[in-house]
């Protein structure tokens, strides 16, 4: 009987089976192991991405809303520049049409230059007159 069991293709059919069987389930959860990890790996990198994604849409919104507040603060100083010179204009036209005596009596006019234009450079700044002499003391009531 001993020679019939060695002999047996049936009995080496089986065999061949479950060591197949074996063979197929341990590389099936080897496989799937990795399987499963490239998985969770991919969808963290896809989450980061999303993440990443996110705060890079937010940082260059930011960048864009500073961008545009100095702009806008440029141009208010810009008008607000341009207002000073009227006013500095109106009140120099006014100074010498309604006091021309007082006018005469200042060094240098109301310096109308020391404002420059839009886009012109700041002279620099004349030096100082030398004194001519004592200045009258006014004259008080008695």
């Amino acid at each position: 009987m001993s020679e019939s069991l060695v002999a047996s293709p049936g009995l080496w059919i089986a065999i061949a089976a479950v060591v197949a069987a074996a063979l197929g389930y341990a590389i099936g959860r080897i496989g799937g192991a990795a399987a499963r990890r490239a998985r969770a790996l991919q969808l963290a990198l896809a989450e980061e991405r999303a993440a990443h994604d996110t705060a890079r849409g937010e940082y260059d919104a930011y960048r864009k809303r500073v961008a545009d507040h100095f702009t806008e603060t440029s141009e208010r100083l810009h008008d607000l520049t341009l207002q000073y010179r009227s006013v500095y204009e109106h009140l120099a036209k006014g100074a010498t049409e309604l006091c021309p005596e007082g006018f005469s009596k200042l060094e240098g006019g109301l310096g109308l230059d020391a404002l420059p234009e839009e886009a012109a450079p700041r002279p620099p700044a004349p030096a100082p007159a030398a004194e001519t002499g004592p200045e009258p003391e006014p004259s008080q009531p008695h």
